[in-house]
């Protein structure tokens, strides 16, 4: 079991490690291959999963349901004790809410425990992307356009995949083995990035970004086991709902709060600490779900 837990997390470490060492070699910048990833690749990669690779979309509804109760439930926890804290609201909170199931979720779900199990993973993430461009934004002092929402290529994909899966529209080989390649890009790239990412994050509260790397596993999977009492889950189901709970913050924290000036260095901290920690926790906590 420890063999097949590394099996799966080594490759994960490694392509981070990959990006942000190439990163610190070279000082790249990797905005138009993310914005690509983001506008393409991640994009046919969800929609691709969702249409042929989901046999049954019903699921999802209230799967997804999961993911709010973690994503809110995270924050509802969290808030009295931040406010105790005397630690910044609209600044932390977000990052404890908004998880990196994207960029480390999906590539887990998908080494860990398949392609079916990645497609299912996508109503976890949607939660986590919506909310991130809307509550997030908000609480970090930007503004929400519903346009913008609707205009996100995730969303989309998710859309039309789910349209595709419940007609049971058929592709010809052409087709699939396009989609193979173009939705094989993705991954890799998404964690390559997030190393990329991860070499420019400044270490400057590290107090700071120890409490946000412990607190936002802890509450995840606390609300993830609230969810699978609440709702009558499969076991593959409950392990990706407390895959998503244990994930760090998503990098878009730091992104968005250097974006809108709310405290940018705490959040990157927090960022930066979680991710990091992550790489020890997670593996422990897979070893345990297979």
């Amino acid at each position: 079991m420890i063999l097949k837990t590394l099996q799966i997390v080594l490759p994960v470490i490694i392509i981070v490690l990959i990006g942000l060492f190439y990163a610190k070699k070279t000082n790249i910048n990797t905005d138009t291959i993310n914005k690509m990833n983001l506008d393409i690749f991640i994009p046919i990669l969800i929609f691709y999963a969702i249409a042929q690779k989901l046999p049954n979309i019903s699921i999802l509804g209230y799967f997804s349901l999961g993911a709010v109760i973690v994503v809110f439930g995270s924050g509802l926890i969290l808030y009295p004790f931040l406010k105790m804290m005397n630690i910044n609201i609209r600044s932390f909170l977000p990052t404890m809410m908004f998880n990196n199931s994207l960029n480390l979720g999906l590539p887990l779900a998908m080494l860990a425990f398949g392609n079916e199990a990645m497609a299912m993973f996508i109503a976890l993430s949607l939660v986590q992307v919506i909310g991130q461009f809307t509550v997030a934004v908000a609480m970090y002092g930007g503004t929400f356009n519903p346009l913008t929402l609707l205009k996100n290529p995730v969303v989309i994909a998710t859309i039309l995949g789910l349209f595709f899966n419940y007609f049971g529209v058929e592709f010809s080989k052409v087709i699939i083995t396009t989609f193979d390649l173009l939705s094989g890009v993705a991954i890799p790239l998404i964690l390559f990035s997030l190393g990329v990412r991860l070499s420019s994050v400044k270490f400057d509260n590290i107090k700071i970004g120890f409490i946000g790397a412990v607190l936002c596993p802890i509450s995840g999977v606390i609300t993830a086991y609230i969810a699978i009492l609440i709702f009558d889950y499969t076991p593959l189901q409950e392990n990706l709902l407390i895959l998503f709970g244990l994930l760090p913050p998503a990098v878009l924290n730091a992104i968005l709060a250097e974006k809108y000036k709310n405290n940018s260095s705490m959040v990157a901290s927090v960022v930066a600490m979680g991710n990091i920690l992550s790489l020890v926790y997670i593996p422990i906590a897979l070893y345990f779900m297979l």
